[in-house]
């Protein structure tokens, strides 16, 4: 794959004016292509003249392979012939020469077409860009319509960003204080640096992520409107990468991070344009992959947070007092310190387990925190400050010597002071800039700052030159610091991470075995291009519920190594998954279900038992007591009774309902592409009619063949060259006109459109209507389901009928208490699906590779790569389902402490963080969904959302997914719904930070509590109600002050309290408020996927109370919801809804415009005969910016108006755009008399 981009600039013009901004639009644009968008050779073109312009792209278009990509940017002038063409102008472009001295858009788009490249983006930063999807047709130069699909039918994959409409100009930069770039090519350049979203977090800017931010940045200019055409876009065209984004990878064939693209400049008529067309050489990023080193690293960073996280037992044995009288290692006075008696033992015992020493001063003596479940509290040891040490001998005698750098003690204050993530950071960072604790007197002081920060009771006067040589750890002992250093050891493979650590252990026989790697999903880390290999289709067993988006991940993942999924809140990972878990077990798959979450294994596994006759069809196992439940579940598989299923007849009519569901497919999709194109030629057509002489009309003429005879005979008119004008007077004639040639010109204008729209009337009426076929679909879908567990349980019982000797032989194992992994690889092929979190599965399942036929990985964002990595071995495909918007998975490892072991093991710092496959900061669905990048592959959407209302999840849905989500919540079935759904509660409290803490606002909490004994009285009783706020000491606050008992209804936490989970009514409490700490609010803000997830928990009601001036002014989600970020106006449907409204007007009837009824918005609604009836008007897709598959646009208006109906009461019918424009009395008519058609 190649990647060109192509700038060309024109500043200097010999006979049009000059212009300043765009050589500085050439230099912004090359810099950020060169640092951020991994092309190969980017090619700049400085004044160029047209032939220099032409050579160019002419090379770069005619040498392109199919799976090439070229970027072309234009800024200069655009100008209009007297036939309203748009022609783009270089330097020696002249006036009444365009056709020779310009590049035409007709041009232009002709050899875009002619190309086998199937990827371009155009940017056009000039006057009237939105003309260049004119061309062809000859119309007015006030015509600003645009049919880009007829001149551009064959350009698949072109992408067309233009920073004007086609009859607005373009403005320059500020140039008061020299040249600046053009306020849309700033936007691109801001967009391409990283500004523009990764919506679906596989690292990479797109072209339509790109225009949504260029839009929303230019769009408040001044008569300046950018507009964007997609053509056969299937899926992305990336541009850059998302800087700052863990997700970032090479792209497949590309240029690494490591080698800069290759920058040729042109300037003048001597430079060499075309020049040399090779390609710089590309790094091959997954090269000599060393799985070795990758593995070992991987295993060292979890053994050193192991180690990180640990906090000695205080009545433990993993802990000594140093008895230094005068503490000489953190205070550096001396630069070893011999060992005590005690201390030696301890550093004896730990050489010989291999577990590493720490030390530290002041020593701590605390409780843990107590647990959300409200469990018992345990007394722990931990220095304030700790320090890496290990024992060295030298002349028979033991000294300790330091071997890292003094640091605070993050788990400590975690634990014992309570503190948010925010002020933990301010805290180390004051720590590491502020550490002059040279000397035991500065050691000292630090230690008491310390202490005084963070509210830390002092047991002892911490004197660091006279430490104490015992420690008061009794039952009763004074919980605080005391002055006393400590040693103790950590346990690098503790309980939390013993078990991945074994699976990553390759040297260890039962580990991963690299040599065995190439044969499973894991390759795919290494070697992303073997994504694309796909196997033979696979029958859907769906059970439950289901939408198109659900079917393509669920085909993906039965074909395909690598499935990656972007699930939003609500979008139905649940139902996905069960899909995918009963489709394996159907077509004779082994299937693993794995998560971080217990919630959503658990949730997965119940939906697909209880289609079971009082029997488990996915094993539940994981930890020890969940282990302990497989005896019984394999003896209940083995004594079920199963009903007799005619499976080969099963299966035979479940893929005849797949062929009909195909079949209903294929129809909306035709359905929706002829609507689509009579919408686009609908406006063409009506002004064309406008501009026929004075006696023509559509009713001039008598039907197709009248039609296509005259368009032939004014065609050939109008090209005759040496007796044109005795036929053009004859046509004339024939047509009673007295005008010019210019009359026939417009006449065969009309008549190649009208030809076209009778055709394409034609087609659509010997086609079903589209809500007929929608009812179809669901009817499909509804019967599939009983089909489906038909089939399933056949299947079922067919595995069980043969597999039964060897589930007996797994009893017979557990019974002996045998290892749990003999006969795991027999067992797995005949009881098909397992589930378990990630960090159980070796306790259950052997290292072997490719044991099962697909590993399911949920929640996949908040699981670290670590955890991926033995996943992905054990199963020969993967689903990797996750957001990258929601919480990133907890780790404490610090980058330097990450970066230290990367190149321990020889590891490339850059390679690691453009493949998303760091320790720190990637989370295994940005691993996978990099990969999947880098193999061409693209990451699929779950794009209908069910859970929130929809005022809730608007919001969202704009700031975080780009406004992929069609929200679907049947808000009529809501527990506790109410208008408005979101309302903010002002209250302007102060926010406080108790020694230095967590933050706390007193006033806000109050105000809370206030507002849930409103709640408390008003709610239906099972309505469920939670509370949210970003601070702990908020939290705690508000437990408080709401009781034990109240507590048992009213959930209040942490966001991370809340992940996976949901409430009727949420509470969110920002705390932040006018006049908090930097710190504090600048943690907040920036914890933007932590509010997605807060504000996401709510079903019916979301309330936010706050200072809602001070959240208005710093940006994000909450600002949103403040009331700053107006809802978008909706222009889509603007001039069709237009005029079906003034047609209406015309019949008597006061039509309102854009009513909300339970959150959803009609285009119209209209008083009639058969009483209130809504609009709801179909654009079929034109106007926007994000490609479905075909069909599914229509799918989704369809849906809308059944959901508009349903939660209103409303009679709802769906009216195609392209009849408001050309026929709206007609639609008028209908909806006022009541005969326009419904969905059922």
């Amino acid at each position: 794959m190649m990647r060109t981009a192509i700038l060309l600039g024109v500043n200097t013009y010999d006979a049009l004016e000059d212009l300043r901004s765009p050589r500085a639009d050439l230099r912004a644009l090359e810099q950020v292509l060169q640092a951020n968008g991994h092309f190969d050779r980017v090619l700049v073109l400085d004044d160029p003249t047209r032939n220099e312009a032409m050579e160019a792209l002419e090379a770069t278009l005619g040498e392109g392979d199919p799976k090439d990509l070229l970027f072309v940017s234009f800024s200069g002038h655009g100008v209009k012939d007297t036939r309203g063409r748009l022609h783009l102008a270089f330097r020696d472009t002249r006036h009444k020469r365009f056709e020779t001295t310009a590049i035409s858009a007709e041009v232009l788009k002709r050899m875009i077409a002619d190309s086998r490249m199937r990827s371009k983006v155009l940017l056009l930063d000039c006057c009237y860009g939105g003309a260049f999807a004119d061309g062809f047709a000859t119309r007015s130069g006030d015509d600003e319509h645009i049919d880009f699909e007829r001149e551009l039918s064959d350009g698949a994959g072109t992408y067309v960003i233009a920073a004007s409409g086609a009859l607005e100009k373009a403005r320059e930069g500020d140039n008061t204080h020299g040249a600046q770039p053009s306020p849309f090519t700033s936007a691109v350049v801001r967009g391409l640096a990283g500004a523009a979203p990764d919506t679906n977090g596989d690292g990479w800017i797109d072209a339509v992520e790109l225009y949504q931010y260029v839009h929303r940045e230019v769009e408040d200019m001044d008569n300046q409107r950018v507009t964007a055409f997609a053509l056969g876009v299937r899926g992305q065209l990336v541009l850059a990468r998302h800087v700052g984004s863990v997700t970032a990878s090479d792209l497949p064939g590309g240029a690494g991070k490591g080698a800069r693209p290759s920058a040729e400049r042109a300037r003048g008529p001597e430079g060499d344009v075309a020049g040399s067309h090779a390609a710089a050489k590309s790094r091959d990023a997954h090269g000599g992959w060393r799985w070795e080193s990758y593995l070992d690293y991987q295993r060292d960073c979890l053994m050193r947070q192991s180690v990180l996280q640990q906090l000695p037992d205080a009545d433990g044995r993993d802990a000594v007092v140093c008895d230094m009288g005068s503490e000489s290692l953190l205070s550096g006075s001396a630069d070893r310190w011999p060992l005590s008696e005690s201390a030696k033992n301890l550093a004896l015992e730990a050489e010989k387990e291999r577990r590493p020493l720490r030390y530290g001063y002041p020593a701590v003596l605390f409780d843990t925190a107590r647990s959300e479940g409200g469990g018992g509290r345990r007394a722990k040891l931990a220095p304030l400050f700790v320090l890496d040490v290990e024992m060295v001998e030298e002349q028979d005698e033991c000294f300790l010597v330091p071997v890292g750098e003094p640091e605070l003690n993050r788990e400590l204050l975690l634990s014992a002071a309570e503190l948010d993530e925010g002020d933990i950071e301010e805290l180390v960072d004051w720590f590491q800039v502020d550490w002059t604790g040279r000397g035991v007197a500065g050691l000292a002081d630090k230690a008491r700052a310390v202490c005084t920060r963070l509210d830390l009771n002092r047991v002892d006067d911490l004197v660091a030159g006279e430490l104490n040589s015992d420690l008061d750890v009794r039952r009763g002992a004074r919980r605080g610091a005391q002055n006393a250093a400590v040693l103790y050891r950590g346990d690098p493979a503790g309980a939390a991470v013993k078990q991945l650590v074994g699976d990553l252990d390759h040297r260890k026989g039962s580990a991963i075995r690299i040599d065995t790697i190439a044969d499973t999903a894991l390759a795919v880390l290494a070697d992303p291009h073997r994504i694309v290999q796909e196997g033979g289709s696979v029958l859907p067993v769906v059970t439950g519920l289901s939408n198109a988006a659900q079917e393509e991940i669920l085909a993906s993942a039965m074909n395909r190594i690598l499935t990656v999924a972007t699930g939003a809140p609500g979008t139905g990972k649940t139902e996905l998954i069960t899909s995918v878990v009963t489709t394996a077990i159907a077509a004779g798959r082994s299937v693993l279900v794995a998560s971080t979450n217990n919630a959503a294994v658990d949730a997965v596994v119940g939906k697909v038992n209880g289609l079971g006759p009082q029997a488990d069809l996915v094993v539940r196992t994981g930890n020890q007591e969940k282990r302990g439940n497989e005896r019984d579940i394999l003896n209940g598989l083995i004594a079920a009774e199963w009903k007799s299923v005619d499976v080969p007849t099963a299966h035979e009519r479940l893929a005849m309902r797949q062929r009909r569901l195909l079949t209903a497919q294929n129809d909306l999709a035709a359905v929706e592409g002829t609507e689509r194109r009579l919408t686009v030629l609908a406006d063409t057509r009506r002004r064309q009619i406008e501009n026929l002489p004075t006696g023509l009309g559509p009713e001039t003429f008598e039907g197709p063949r009248d039609v296509g005879r005259w368009a032939g005979r004014v065609a050939s008119a109008l090209e005759s060259r040496w007796t044109g004008w005795w036929h053009r007077w004859r046509t004339r004639r024939g047509l009673r006109l007295r005008g010019s040639d210019r009359e026939l010109a417009e006449v065969l204008s009309f008549l190649t459109t009208e030809r076209e729209w009778i055709g394409l009337l034609e087609e659509l009426r010997a086609r079903p209507r589209p809500e007929d076929v929608a009812d179809t679909l669901r009817d499909l879908r509804q019967e599939r389901r009983g089909e489906s567990t038909e089939l399933l349980l056949g299947r079922v019982a067919e595995l069980l009928a043969t597999g039964r000797p060897v589930i007996e032989e797994r009893l017979r194992n557990l019974e002996s208490g045998a290892s749990g992994w003999k006969g795991m690889k027999k067992l797995v092929r005949t009881v098909r699906a397992w589930a378990t979190t990630s960090r159980s599965v070796r306790g259950v399942f052997p290292p072997l590779p490719g044991l099962f036929d697909l590993v399911v990985i949920d929640e996949a964002s908040q699981c670290t790569v670590a955890d991926l990595v033995p996943l992905l071995y054990r199963a020969r495909r993967a689903l990797v389902i996750g957001d990258p918007h929601q919480l990133p998975p907890v780790n404490t490892l610090t980058d330097q402490d990450d970066r230290r072991i990367q190149a321990v093991h020889g590891l490339r710092p850059d390679e690691l963080d453009d493949r998303s496959l760091t320790y720190t900061g990637s989370s295994a669905y940005h691993a996978a969904a990099s990969a999947l990048a880098a193999g061409g592959g693209e990451v699929l959407w779950l794009d209908e959302h069910y859970r929130c209302h929809p005022e809730i999840i608007d919001p969202v849905n704009r700031r975080f997914y780009g406004d992929r989500l069609a929200v679907r919540t049947d808000t009529a079935r809501l527990t506790a719904p109410e208008d408005p759904a979101t309302r903010w509660i002002d209250v302007r409290g102060r926010c406080e930070r108790p020694g230095g803490r967590s933050c706390l606002n007193a006033k806000e909490a109050e105000a809370v509590v206030d507002l849930l004994r409103e709640l408390w009285t008003s709610l239906p009783k099972e309505a469920t109600i939670g509370v949210v706020s970003p601070f702990t000491a908020q939290v705690r606050e508000i437990e408080r002050r709401l009781g034990r008992d109240a507590l048992r209804r009213i959930r209040v936490g942490t966001a991370h309290t809340f992940q996976g989970g949901e409430r009727d009514v949420v509470v969110v409490s920002p705390a932040a408020a006018t006049g908090v700490h930097r710190s504090s609010g600048q943690w907040a803000l920036r914890q933007q996927n932590l509010w997605n997830v807060a504000v996401t928990r709510a079903r019916s009601r979301l309330y936010v109370v706050g200072d809602r001036a001070y959240w208005a002014g710093q940006g994000g989600l909450l600002s949103d919801f403040a009331g700053v970020s107006a809802e978008p106006v909706d222009k889509s449907s603007g001039d069709a809804r237009g005029r079906l409204f003034e047609a209406l007007v015309e019949r008597g009837t006061e039509p309102r415009v854009r009513q909300i009824v339970g959150g959803y918005v009609c285009d119209l609604l209209v008083s009639g005969s058969a009483g209130e009836t809504a609009v709801i008007v179909d654009r079929a897709g034109v106007g926007s910016n994000v490609s479905l598959d075909p069909g599914r646009t229509l799918q989704r208006t369809l849906d809308h108006t059944t959901l508009f109906e349903k939660v209103s009461g409303l009679r709802t019918v769906r009216v195609p755009a392209w009849r408001c424009l050309s026929e709206p009395e007609v639609v008028a008519g209908e909806i006022v008399d009541g005969e326009a058609e419904r969905p059922r």
